[in-house]
């Protein structure tokens, strides 16, 4: 496994109290992305306040499980691992024993995902993970910018929901990519088939510009920002659809 943090303690990545398992390497390339250091699947050096160092380090997978289970006291008021990235659902198949030990051990799963990934992988998670929180970026194929393939992504959401699974949508929201009255318009008609437990929305914010500027890679320039106006008006539109929305700060 290429790891960059596994983070202790977390409380925005799904119920309770969470130990949050970072993995390097995504398909995707989301102009305004926030972990620019899980990009690539390589190892990548960096030069942060003049410190040299490394983005990703590798653990074997019996390792990984030692470092969950030392918070395996806090699990058991709610909380669980939440596998996130990058894109941790394209780790799933080397992750399949894992999963399997924690099911066991009745440790709650949440995987974090911008699900356009191969069946394959999403029939593996399918039969461990307890709670997806998914994203929401582009709905069509014509102003895709991120990469990756739209229908796979709708026939995945559908195949989440079809085996009863909880789910999570977060929708982040930079203008024009995924702030625009197409796409806008696109989610609320996409939201209509669907009750998940409740949608995220979140301005992007710059606090990733330091590790952009680590790996000497330069952060979008966002030039005009959602106001809070209009954050509070989507709001009220997907309440309207009776889904509990919320804004938050992520």
């Amino acid at each position: 496994m290429l790891i960059t943090n596994i983070q202790r303690f977390s409380l925005h990545d799904g119920p309770g109290i969470r130990t949050t398992v970072f993995f390097k390497g995504c398909n995707l390339r989301c102009p305004w992305c926030a972990n620019p250091e899980n990009l690539s699947f390589e190892k990548e050096k960096y030069i942060k306040d003049g410190i040299n160092g490394v983005y990703g380090y590798e653990l074997r997978i019996e390792e990984l499980e030692e470092e969950i289970l030392k918070d395996n006291l806090y699990y058991e008021d709610g909380g669980g691992v939440t596998f996130s990235g990058g894109e941790a659902l394209l780790y799933f198949k080397e992750l399949e024993p894992l999963l399997k030990r924690l099911k066991d051990k009745q440790i709650h799963i949440c995987v974090e995902t911008a699900l356009m990934v191969k069946e394959e992988l999403l029939e593996i998670a399918l039969r461990y993970v307890d709670l997806f929180i998914i994203d929401i970026k582009i709905l069509n194929d014509k102003n895709n910018v991120i990469g990756g393939n739209v229908q796979l992504y709708k026939n995945n959401v559908k195949k989440v929901f079809e085996n009863n699974k909880k789910v999570i949508f977060r929708i982040p929201l930079i203008k024009p990519y995924t702030y625009n009255k197409e796409n806008i318009e696109e989610i609320e008609k996409f939201l209509t088939n669907y009750r998940p437990e409740k949608v995220e929305i979140f301005k992007i914010h710059r606090l990733a510009e330091n590790k952009y500027k680590s790996l000497n890679k330069k952060m979008l320039e966002i030039k005009e920002e959602i106001s809070d106006k209009e954050m509070e008006e989507l709001k009220s539109k997907l309440n309207q659809l009776n889904i509990i929305t919320e804004i938050c700060q992520i």
